[in-house]
């Protein structure tokens, strides 16, 4: 298992930032940017720095086309965002990067106000507020119109993922749930065991496990997800290849993002649960509350401090 760092941008990856990611341990990467950006060349110069400053590329993704309208609601430029998608799949396959993660119209009323943290602000939902929203478009999409639009995308993707040898890392819907009249399918454990036996069980189809929106799922009672049973599941099949660490106050209907040690998920259980499954890909902190510096420093000791002490 190994530290990692995700949000990286091709302006982030310099000398100072450098320094600073490997004085918190920071072993391997995740950087971003827009399909426009994205050549082969440019690909391959984001990978050569950070090989070069001594890191692992864990991935490279779009930010653009990471939860595109277009493929996700089949609009007219479907079959184009898919070809563009696909072309860079084969572009991360040649130049050696296994991974790149992308979710399923995820966001809309990501955040309906803010909260405060232990001094800091920090992202607060309230389901009641997003559900009081209008519709994001004239039509609306249910459950059944964004499965059929994933079997699509899956169908034409996940055959260029194989070829390329290229995992794609599926995020869950954050938030958790329907709004703005568009159904966020990855809502629940058993969304992604749908998604796992569409693609037959092969790990190219895998997971970003994002402890944080798993934490907000409401669960079938209510009460939340059981997430140490959804990583035993996920992770002992090897469809889990990028873990986000992150704790919230409560599943939905109302949350707030916390600090690790802060919410109600026993994050050193989780930890301790992906050593059992033999996990052996990255962890990041991720949404840390207040931003700076040294709110992200105190979440990368607390990571690397339970793989220490957890021996993972």
């Amino acid at each position: 298992m190994k530290l990692g760092i995700s949000h990286q941008r091709p302006e982030d990856l310099n000398a100072e930032r450098f320094a600073y990611l490997r004085s918190m341990g920071v072993e391997t990467m995740e950087v971003r940017l827009d399909s426009a950006q994205a050549t082969f060349e440019a690909l391959r110069d984001i990978r050569n720095q950070v090989t070069n400053a001594g890191f692992e590329l864990h991935e490279i993704m779009l930010e653009d086309l990471y939860s595109a309208p277009d493929f996700t609601l089949g609009l007219a430029g479907r079959d184009a965002a898919i070809e563009r998608f696909c072309a860079f799949i084969e572009d991360l396959g040649r130049l050696g990067i296994r991974y790149t993660t992308y979710a399923w119209h995820t966001g809309g009323a990501y955040q309906t106000g803010t909260a405060t943290e232990r001094g800091t602000t920090t992202r607060l939902f309230r389901n009641e507020d997003a559900q009081a929203l209008p519709n994001a478009y004239a039509s609306t999409y249910d459950d059944g119109a964004m499965w059929e639009n994933y079997a699509y995308f899956l169908k034409a993707a996940l055959p260029v993922a194989q070829a390329a040898d290229v995992h794609l890392q599926l995020h869950p819907n954050d938030p958790p749930v329907n709004h703005q009249g568009v159904a966020r399918i990855f809502r629940s454990t058993e969304a992604f065991r749908t998604a796992v036996d569409l693609a037959g069980g092969d790990t190219h189809a895998g997971i970003l496990f994002c402890v944080g929106t798993w934490s907000e799922m409401a669960g079938s009672d209510g009460g939340g997800e059981d997430i140490a049973a959804a990583i035993r599941e996920f992770g002992a099949s090897g469809h889990i290849h990028q873990v986000h660490f992150r704790n919230t106050s409560a599943p939905l209907p109302n949350f707030r993002e916390t600090f690790p040690d802060n919410g109600y998920v026993d994050l050193v259980a989780i930890m301790r649960t992906l050593g059992e499954v033999g996990f052996n890909g990255i962890v990041v902190p991720d949404h840390v509350p207040g931003g700076s510096r040294v709110e992200e420093a105190y979440t990368f000791g607390y990571i690397r401090a339970l793989m220490q002490a957890l021996r993972v």
